[in-house]
Parts: structure tokens; sequence; C-alpha cells
């Protein structure tokens, strides 16, 4: 991972562009924090979008309104970033279909989604349960995408 493609995606101009950012490689090495960077880059007190760490993807909703008004937000905002995606092994049966859901409708209002992951994608349709559905996720997110694979020793592991 090169230092010039964080930066480059700081500047948020693959945001202008409705590109997204697969942030991918070993635990520990930083990618979490550069997508935390990016999502407040612009303005540290705001950032440019729901941040998502839950293995369900994001909590379900007490009612019907409070459902919309949770989509809503989350459709409708600059950058969704989805930390730490497929890091428990089994996710419910729903959230794959959630996920699908989510991706696509981002796709065709050309919002930004910049997704962190332990796993490598070709592994996707197993932590889905389902092949179609993992292509499906990948084509709308890899269509205009910043792919940064991250590498090395993890920091954390060498204290």
């Amino acid at each position: 991972m090169a230092a010039p493609n964080c930066f480059q995606l700081q500047t948020l101009a693959f945001v202008a562009a409705a590109e997204n950012a697969l942030l991918v490689g070993k635990p520990g090495t930083g990618k979490s924090h550069i997508a935390k960077a990016i999502a407040y880059s612009g303005d540290p007190a705001q950032p440019q979008g729901p941040v998502s760490r839950d293995r369900r993807l994001l909590p379900p909703p007490r009612s019907p309104a409070q459902r919309e008004a949770r989509v809503r937000t989350i459709i409708d905002c600059d950058i969704l970033v989805l930390d730490d995606l497929f890091l428990a092994r089994a996710i419910p049966d729903d959230a794959g279909a959630w996920l699908q859901t989510l991706i696509h409708q981002r796709y065709k209002l050309r919002r930004s989604v910049i997704v962190t992951s332990n796993r490598v994608v070709q592994d996707w349709g197993t932590y889905l349960r389902d092949t179609t559905m993992s292509t499906t996720i990948l084509d709308r997110l890899m269509h205009h995408c910043h792919l940064l694979e991250f590498d090395g020793l993890s920091p954390q592991r060498s204290r």
C-alpha cells in the first residue's frame, strides 16, 4: 500500500467522482484508521457519513418510521464507511440481502462507499453464503473503485 494512494483518497475527489474505496489486508495494518481519516477529512466534527462496525451491518430500527429515516440517512450520505466487513465469519441471513440492497441503491445514486475488510474478496461468497449475491455486490463496488491492499506486519502485534 502506497501512502500517496491514501493521501489521494483524503482529498475526497473520489467522492465527487462517485467512486468507492476498498481497503483489504491483514488485521492491524491501518485500514480502519485510514477509512476514518478519510470520512472525517472534511470537518473533524462533521463526518461525511455513517461509520458502521456492527457485525449485523446496522442495528435494526424499532419502528417503520425509524427504519425509513435510517435507510435514508445511510443511502443519502456522501460517504458510507463499512468498517471490518465480514469480521465475523458468519453474518445473519438478512444482513447479506440488506448489504446488497444498500450497495445497489448507493450505486444507482452515485454515492461513495469505503469498505475495510480482513477477508479477501474471493471469499465474500462464503461469508454471505451466496456467490451470486457477493458477485453483484462486488460488481457495483468495484465498478469505479480504488483498491488498496494492506500488507506487512501489524504494529499492534509487534508491541
